[in-house]
């Protein structure tokens, strides 16, 4: 069987298959720390649409364990409705946005269905037990998913940011000064409802092998580790140390401020999604392009060229000279410029004075003069 089958996913339990450097979910493939990397992508206000209806949430559940028969069925449309509201906002969260949403949508009809009532008031009923299972999930989920993304943003910024080599190695050396620094459990330890799916490196979770085909080699079957989890957060943090463990990083992109996971030893600044700054490009092409403007900044050849242009713009603003002779001057000092940069003997020699204001002015005005005779 392919890797990822019959994982079975749904909103109270995650399941991850690894092999390798490799996680497959649904059969999907993915490189670890792919869904850590992700989820530090949801917006801060999905987040918080999150947190608050998976407050209303928990009141409803209160008040659902003490209620009589007649406000138990009373309560059950507001909770659904907060049900719904954190499912809306929740499938923009990765790995649940890969989920069948519909599954969970015919849960909720189950669940609240009039034909279901008796067995939900039943105290010791495996109906009731479910119902207040799937609650109180509903508002774990979104502290997991808050405390999760606080927790790797602050160690992306503070310890990977600064790596100069993103190996196993130096990954290690970074996870275990910000999960041991003071600073960072004192910030975890200020978040709403800290001791409701808590960060922690010691992530909860079920282990066992299946039996997979090969994912290149159909004819070879392999050991697979499939991971169980009950905490959405324990996903997440299980998914960035394995990730670390093979070299894979979280890592913000300089250009769009998008994360991305990092794969190899590179230090990162750009992604490879769509630049802002110009759609044509990717932000690591146009950061190429940035990078490589601003050295060119600091070439000698660049450097003069850059100071005679501004002198002729400048002229032409104080009207010393026309629009003919400042375009047909710029004209000329960009076939210098590149005549320079294409030889290096007149680099060295000659372009230093026919760069001279006047020379170019000089050479301007004969072009001219040839434009205008008949």
């Amino acid at each position: 069987m392919p890797l990822g089958i019959r994982q079975n996913n749904n909103f109270l339990h995650l399941t991850m298959d690894v092999w390798q450097n490799q996680i497959f979910f649904n059969e999907t493939v993915y490189p670890a720390g792919h869904f850590a990397a992700e989820l530090l992508n949801v917006p801060e206000e999905t987040i918080r649409e999150l947190v608050t209806h998976g407050g209303a949430i928990s009141h409803q559940v209160e008040t659902l364990a003490l209620a009589g028969r007649g406000e138990f069925i009373n309560l059950l449309e507001g909770t659904r409705a907060s049900l719904e509201k954190l499912l809306d906002a929740l499938w923009h969260c990765p790995p649940y946005s890969l989920m069948d949403k519909a599954q969970e949508q015919h849960t909720l009809e189950v669940l609240f269905s009039p034909a279901s009532h008796n067995d939900l008031l039943k105290p010791a009923s495996p109906a009731r037990e479910f119902f207040f299972r799937y609650l109180v999930a509903a508002f774990s989920i979104p502290l997991g998913i808050q405390h999760f993304a606080v927790a790797a943003r602050y160690f992306e910024e503070g310890y990977l940011r600064r790596l100069k080599k993103r190996t196993e190695t130096f990954f290690a050396m970074a996870a275990y000064d910000c999960f041991n620094s003071e600073w960072f459990w004192d910030m975890m330890r200020d978040l709403p409802v800290p001791d409701v799916e808590p960060f922690t490196i010691t992530p909860k979770l079920r282990s066992s092998y299946v039996f997979a085909r090969h994912p290149k080699q159909e004819k070879e079957t392999v050991f697979v580790n499939r991971y169980f989890f009950d905490h959405a957060i324990s996903f997440y943090i299980f998914d960035l140390m394995n990730g670390l463990q093979h070299g894979h990083a979280p890592s913000r992109c300089c250009g769009c401020g998008t994360y991305f996971l990092t794969t190899n030893g590179h230090t990162p600044k750009y992604c490879d999604g769509i630049a802002p700054q110009d759609p044509r490009m990717t932000c690591r092409q146009y950061g190429a392009m940035m990078r490589q403007k601003e050295q060119n900044k600091q070439h000698p050849v660049y450097r003069l060229f850059t100071t005679r242009t501004n002198t002729i713009r400048k002229h032409h603003q104080r009207g010393k000279i026309s629009d003919e002779l400042r375009d047909k001057a710029l004209y000329v000092a960009e076939r210098l410029r590149d005549k320079a940069l294409m030889d290096n003997d007149y680099a060295a020699s000659g372009y230093a004075h026919d760069m001279e204001q006047e020379a170019i002015y000089a050479q301007a005005r004969v072009r001219l003069a040839r434009e205008e005779k008949p």
